[in-house]
């Protein structure tokens, strides 16, 4: 009986790219309270799936609690992030990087995510540039 029970946990289980490096990981809360320190290295992070890439699956966004949130960001193609994560626990791997924007970048991007979104966007929206951390992912497990 505990051997079908681990084996539907397996089933349970999506994974994508590269098997796993790091022997832990922590949680998008922890990660984003000081990011600065794991810029450049590799990190193993859990949060819950929010959003997918609706495009190309090449992008998944996990939440702590409350407003931390982390991008996982892949190569077109090297991963595909599926649309039913959403909601779902997962932990992804990777280098942290920190992204600096001008206000210029920052009218950019947004207008990108909001095409990928199929939403409206007003450029005055943004008042100037921003700084962003994200995962360039390596791997990733979504949890049933």
């Amino acid at each position: 009986m505990l051997v079908l029970a681990g084996a539907s946990l397996l089933a349970a289980e999506t994974r994508l790219g590269k098997p796993f490096a790091l022997p832990e990981s922590v949680t998008v809360d922890q990660l984003m309270a000081k990011p600065d320190g794991s810029v450049g290295k590799a990190v193993q992070v859990k949060g819950k799936v929010s959003e997918v890439c609706e495009m190309a699956g090449c992008w998944m966004q996990l939440n702590g609690t409350g407003k931390t949130a982390v991008r996982i960001k892949v190569n077109d193609g090297d991963i595909v992030f599926p649309k039913e994560a959403v909601g779902k626990m997962a932990v992804a791997e990777g280098t942290l990087k920190k992204i600096e924007m001008t206000k210029e970048q920052a009218v950019a991007n947004a207008k990108h995510e909001a095409e990928e979104r199929g939403v409206k966007f007003n450029p005055d929206s943004i008042k100037s540039g921003k700084t962003v951390y994200q995962v360039q992912g390596t791997g990733a497990l979504i949890l049933e």
